[in-house]
């Protein structure tokens, strides 16, 4: 650019016009490179947009670590409630099992009273003539009750539908 500058200077002391025009034309065609190569620079120059290109990925790779750590926090959460649930069973059954031991011995120590308590309660009751023994007779293995002088035998509410059966049609339709 500086050189066709000087090519027009020259041309224009020296009153030669084709040098000024020639040294005119370089400049402007100098110029028109400079603007192409300033054009294609700012068309191919992709500097910004792979800075935020790098920026996105940088951020979606952050939040990827983090979702990962997230995900191991929370399976390791898990585990060790699944751990805890674990030994508050356990301690669950050892706690219940001591009371069942202690139940079982507070039963056995009383079982001997209990069982006097009751046979002097049964013999008093029986000895009072409140208590008697069923008397059965050989053979009479399932006791009926038996019917009691001008007692009427009871029926039976299927025997009851089988002795009208002409009232039974005519309820439901039949001619």
């Amino acid at each position: 650019m500086t050189f066709s500058a000087g090519i027009v200077a020259y041309g224009i002391v020296d009153s030669n016009i084709p040098a000024a025009t020639g040294g005119g034309l370089v400049g402007l065609a100098a110029a028109t490179m400079m603007a192409l190569a300033k054009v294609r620079a700012w068309a191919v120059d992709t500097s910004a947009e792979r800075r935020k290109l790098d920026d996105a990925l940088q951020a979606a790779n952050d939040e990827r670590t983090r979702y990962i750590a997230l995900g191991v926090a929370q399976r390791e959460e898990h585990k060790r409630r699944l751990r805890d649930l674990e030994g508050d069973r356990a301690r669950l059954r050892a706690d219940h099992e001591a009371a069942r031991v202690t139940l079982q011995d507070r039963y056995e120590d009383q079982r001997e009273t209990l069982i006097v308590e009751s046979m002097e309660t049964g013999v008093r009751l029986y000895l009072a003539g409140l208590l008697t023994a069923p008397q059965q007779v050989a053979g009479d293995i399932v006791p009926f009750r038996l019917r009691q002088r001008g007692e009427a035998p009871a029926v039976h509410p299927a025997d009851a539908t089988q002795a009208a059966p002409a009232a039974r049609d005519r309820e439901v339709g039949r001619p």
